[in-house]
């Protein structure tokens, strides 16, 4: 194995480290060893092609469909992903994180869903992980390796930056060429970081988080906070985006840096990716700072997520209008 490139990430005092590296991630070496390996496959596939990360792990002796039908922990209709069991400690990875199809959009588009499926699994069993994953989307799907860098960079700063506890991740190349493009952007990105970082706060003391199908008990919840705290700064994105900025950018840099964040707990809320998104982002930012982020109110029955499902709430069901007035009141006075 060849370290191409280190970047080291300051969080809250704490360090966090990228590391680009070039060789067989299915044959990753003591010197290397992670808690975590990343692979992806289809849903329910798990065909040990020639080409592929799961074959070059079957050639190793590991068998992913195995693993497969042993789950630590399956989140794949919460979080696209499942967690094998511990590995024998021949192999320099404890367990493996299978993402599976399911996922919004094309490779570049989809890194922050890796990321987003990552959290729970550090959250809940492995804090502060190193983990290795493959440049994803550059080999046999073939996107532009220096694109698929930047989109994988970007995700996991902003991760970083919202608490993820993520000590180490190794992101590893097998190609010369796809290392070599990798590599110039991997250093372009690091040179831009302090330019990049320019960490403009948000002007919101509230970020609502809710399914678009949901919207009048939004901005039901949106009035009931401005009657007890009237000049409260509230994100509810149908009023507070700009005009020609990035709809993404602007949800997530206001989601990250609201001082509370209301979800609004429905069967809706739980089946939208960008719901559990802003959810999970919320809960990384709480458990990273030490302070209360999340206000969950819960409005109509739903299955949460039972990773989630101790968190407390304000039990509004079944969309009781007055238990929503005073779970708006209480929230007000939060702020």
């Amino acid at each position: 194995m060849d370290r191409l490139a280190k970047w080291t990430i300051l969080h809250r005092n704490t360090k966090r480290t990228i590391e680009l590296v070039r060789g067989d991630l299915a044959q990753l070496p003591a010197e290397h060893a992670v808690d975590l390996l990343v692979i992806s496959a289809f849903r329910n596939d798990y065909i040990p092609t020639t080409t592929s990360l799961i074959g070059s792990l079957h050639d190793a002796g590991i068998s992913v469909q195995k693993l497969a039908e042993h789950k630590k922990l399956d989140l794949r209709e919460e979080f696209s992903c499942w967690l094998s069991n511990s590995l024998p400690d021949r192999y320099a990875f404890r367990q493996v994180l299978c993402i599976e199809s399911g996922w919004r959009g094309s490779p570049p588009e989809i890194t922050d869903d890796l990321f987003r499926a990552l959290t729970p699994c550090l959250l809940a069993s492995i804090p502060e992980a190193s983990v290795a994953m493959p440049l994803i989307g550059a080999g046999d799907q073939g996107w532009p390796a220096s694109q698929m860098m930047e989109a994988i960079l970007k995700a996991a700063i902003s991760w970083i930056n919202r608490g993820l506890q993520l000590r180490l991740l190794k992101i590893v190349v097998r190609s010369q060429a796809i290392a070599e493009s990798a590599l110039q952007q991997f250093r372009e990105m690091q040179a831009q970081h302090s330019a990049l970082e320019t960490n403009q706060r948000s002007e919101f003391d509230l970020f609502i988080s809710y399914c678009h199908k949901d919207s009048h008990a939004a901005e039901t919840i949106v009035r009931g906070v401005q009657s007890t705290r009237p000049q409260a700064r509230i994100f509810c994105d149908k009023s507070s985006l700009r005009a020609g900025a990035s709809w993404l950018m602007q949800v997530a840099e206001s989601l990250d840096n609201s001082k509370r964040v209301a979800a609004l707990y429905t069967p809706d809320y739980w089946r939208s990716a960008s719901c559990k998104d802003e959810f999970t982002a919320a809960l990384a930012r709480q458990n990273d700072i030490g302070q209360t982020v999340l206000f969950p109110i819960y409005y109509r029955s739903a299955a949460i997520p039972y990773l989630f499902r101790n968190l407390e709430y304000i039990d509004c069901r079944e969309s009781n209008g007055l238990k929503l007035t005073e779970a708006c009141h209480a929230l007000g006075n939060s702020l």
